[in-house]
């Protein structure tokens, strides 16, 4: 029998190979954001959370914030600092975020301690999609505004045209793919490197 499941991965290459393999839309900019969860109580996954983290301490385009929640679950939410500026800036989602209550004078960091603070709480606040990098229409079409109805679900709740989402779903699927045939043939560190 096959286990998938990443926490049981005991050997530390593999785990830090399939993090780094759902990272790859964040590391090649493809995707602002990605939430991963760690659990805490397994003493091997918390020595492969440090390998990660330390993955990213150098790095100029990739960073990360450490939360935990409520119950105890350990979040990272990593972000290419470049694309994610670019998505909170761009102007319908910085207008849809200062509606939230998001300050009228954009910080990127300022989002970030807002967004943060409200996941450690254990909420899931519905522009985390602007965040993760989701079409607009998508979030909206989610929160239930009454012109955009459900189109398909495609790695995430599709709203109204699909064609936007569609292209979305293949940029992230294909960043995955080239970032697991990179760690393929070259070491963990240089795959990191070559984008950071």
């Amino acid at each position: 029998m096959i286990n998938h499941c990443y926490c049981q991965l005991q050997n530390k290459d593999q785990f830090v190979k399939w993090v780094i393999q759902q990272l790859g839309p964040v590391l090649l900019g493809v995707k602002p954001a990605e939430i991963l969860s760690f659990p805490t109580n397994i003493y091997e996954t918390n020595n492969h959370v440090e390998s990660i983290k330390h993955l990213f301490e150098s790095s100029h385009k990739i960073s990360c914030k450490e939360f935990y929640t409520p119950n105890g679950c350990m979040k990272i939410f990593f972000y290419n600092i470049k694309s994610l500026d670019n998505t909170l800036m761009e102007l319908r989602n910085l207008k849809f975020l200062k509606g939230l209550g998001y300050s009228h004078d954009y910080q990127m960091d300022l989002y970030l301690d807002l967004i943060i603070e409200k996941l450690q709480k254990g909420e899931m606040p519905h522009e985390i999609g602007i965040f993760l990098g989701y079409p607009l229409k998508d979030v909206l079409g989610f929160i239930g505004h009454p012109s955009l109805k459900l189109t398909k679900v495609n790695g995430w709740r599709i709203y109204g045209n699909p064609q936007v989402s569609d292209l979305k779903c293949q940029q992230i699927l294909a960043a995955k793919q080239q970032i697991k045939r990179q760690l393929e043939t070259l070491e963990i560190e240089n795959v990191v490197a070559a984008v950071s």
